[in-house]
């Protein structure tokens, strides 16, 4: 898991650890890697159920997810037409 920081050292180790996760799963949503950060807030969530922040950002991801699927999927279609047109004539 990640350092502490200084600020976190008088939390008791669950909310250190729904820290971490929510932590993580922001590191992970700035490179882009939605589901690592899909699964690190699950995993903030399991731990504070009732905390709104993670499912909003489970959301996020899931959306952005779906975008960049749907864009790879154009995308790849795009290639295959070209593809097939270089292909036969």
């Amino acid at each position: 898991m990640a350092t502490h920081s200084n600020h976190d050292e008088h939390l008791d180790p669950e909310t250190k650890a729904y820290n971490d996760f929510m932590r993580e799963g922001n590191d992970y949503v700035k490179i882009e890697l939605y589901l690592y950060a899909i699964k690190r807030f699950q995993q903030a969530l399991l731990l504070k159920p009732n905390e709104s922040i993670p499912t909003e950002r489970i959301a996020f991801c899931k959306s952005k997810f779906q975008k960049d699927n749907k864009t790879i999927a154009v995308v790849v279609a795009a290639a295959i037409v070209v593809v097939s047109l270089f292909i036969f004539f």
